[in-house]
């Protein structure tokens, strides 16, 4: 597992585009340990051929728990080739490999291309998927557009793994309990419900948290020779509710462990310090860059939902003057076929049409028109789009399911 330096909690944090990253994934990625001394002996073929292969993986788990010793670590440095600067330094054990390809968006969040991770010579793979990435879905009437948080994961499992391995069987997403229940998966939690208060993400007020922590399992080929995975995801993420339609947004971050069968279970236990420090220039930079493509998406949405604003508002217009239009005629059809006493009047001949046709007729209180409407019901409620509601249950409020301001009204009565 990665140990970085630490904060105390949350609220120590200053903001910086990889903080969270770093406190998060020292929490949720899972890396092997660093080929010490004493661990070039468990990796290597057992020269005790007489021990089982429970017996080999059980003294490699024992050994795998050993810290590292700090003479075997080597200082690499990893470089952002878009922005041609150095991104981090990291501690590598020293027979280990880092691979690395890593370009950053240079106009906004994420990366035209990553991969940053480190192969033991037994053939262990410990990496990272693209730190803070986002996910972005609407479901609009049962259908969803954009990438969700399960698509995206696993997306970026295959592009983080594909160049080691082949042949992939993974098994569903399962929530890390163990990881919730901990002092640092609930400082997680706060982190996440910080996100969707503050005002730079321009959340509604109706926005809730969508936070987990997931891992999943999978098996695989390299070389022909079978392989298992590990991946643990952390999502701070939030739910926007907008009429009709629902927002799903946040961030992915989290890594993988990949070993060889027979080594996968010392893998996931062993524990490293990789001492990662983050460029300060590179980390300014990013943070710049991710600013202003925030500001863009503010305004853009803000854009957005004005004209969407408008629309519904001329909408609702129209609608009002269709009902208008429809109130006006029906009327005069009232009043060519029963006579017209003025809009209060209300005869006992048009009380008995009513209860013959279905229809209960009103005194509209916006137009002062009379209308009828379909239905016989104890309860009648109307609002200012000239909408009404008929029901026979006393504790139904419209007000509750429907836009507009809703209030009681009475069916009109003869001589009323």
């Amino acid at each position: 597992m990665l140990r970085y330096k630490k904060y105390k909690t949350l609220t120590d944090m200053k903001p910086s585009f990889l903080t969270p990253t770093l406190l998060l994934l020292s929490f949720c990625i899972c890396f092997t340990s660093c080929a010490g001394p004493n661990e070039k002996a468990s990796h290597s073929h057992d020269p005790n051929p007489s021990m089982t292969e429970n017996d080999r993986i059980q003294k490699s788990t024992s050994e795998a728990k050993e810290l590292p010793k700090s003479s075997s670590m080597q200082i690499v440095e990893v470089k952002d080739q878009a922005l041609n600067m150095t991104m981090m330094t990291l501690k590598v054990p020293a027979a280990w490999v880092l691979h690395q390809d890593i370009a950053s968006n240079p106009n906004g969040s994420g990366y035209l291309k990553f991969l940053l991770a480190m192969e033991s010579p037994e053939g262990e793979i410990q990496g990272f998927l693209p730190l803070m990435m986002n996910y972005f879905s609407s479901v609009q009437y049962g259908q969803e557009v954009g990438t969700g948080f399960e698509n995206l994961v696993h997306y970026l499992m295959h592009y983080c793994s594909q160049p080691f391995l082949e042949k992939f069987s993974p098994s569903l997403f399962r929530k890390d309990h163990e990881a919730l229940n901990t002092n640092e998966g609930k400082q997680y939690r706060q982190y996440a419900e910080n996100l969707v208060t503050n005002p730079n993400y321009n959340y509604g007020s109706v926005a809730h948290v969508d936070f987990d922590i997931i891992k999943m399992e999978f098996n695989a080929f390299r070389k022909n020779i079978p392989y298992k995975g590990k991946l643990n995801v952390v999502k701070l993420g939030a739910i926007d509710q907008y009429p009709g339609m629902a927002v799903k947004s946040g961030v992915i971050i989290g890594g993988f462990t990949l070993a060889p069968e027979d080594l996968f279970a010392a893998a996931i236990e062993r524990k490293i310090d990789m001492d990662m420090k983050v460029n300060p220039q590179w980390d300014a930079k990013r943070s710049q860059i991710i600013d202003m493509e925030t500001q863009r998406m503010s305004q853009d949405h803000q854009a957005r939902r004005a004209q969407q604003r408008q629309q519904f508002n001329a909408h609702q217009q129209n609608m009002a003057s269709m009902r208008q239009t429809f109130d006006q005629q029906n009327q005069a059809w009232y009043e060519r076929n029963f006579g017209s006493g003025g809009s209060s009047s209300y005869s006992g001949n048009a009380s008995v049409t009513d209860a013959i046709t279905g229809y209960s007729s009103f005194s509209d209180p916006y137009t002062g028109q009379q209308i009828k409407k379909e239905g016989h019901y104890n309860y009648w409620y109307t609002n200012e789009f000239g909408e009404y509601h008929g029901t026979n249950d006393p504790s139904f409020q419209p007000g509750n399911h429907y836009s507009g301001n809703w209030t009681p009204i009475q069916p009109l009565k003869p001589d009323h």
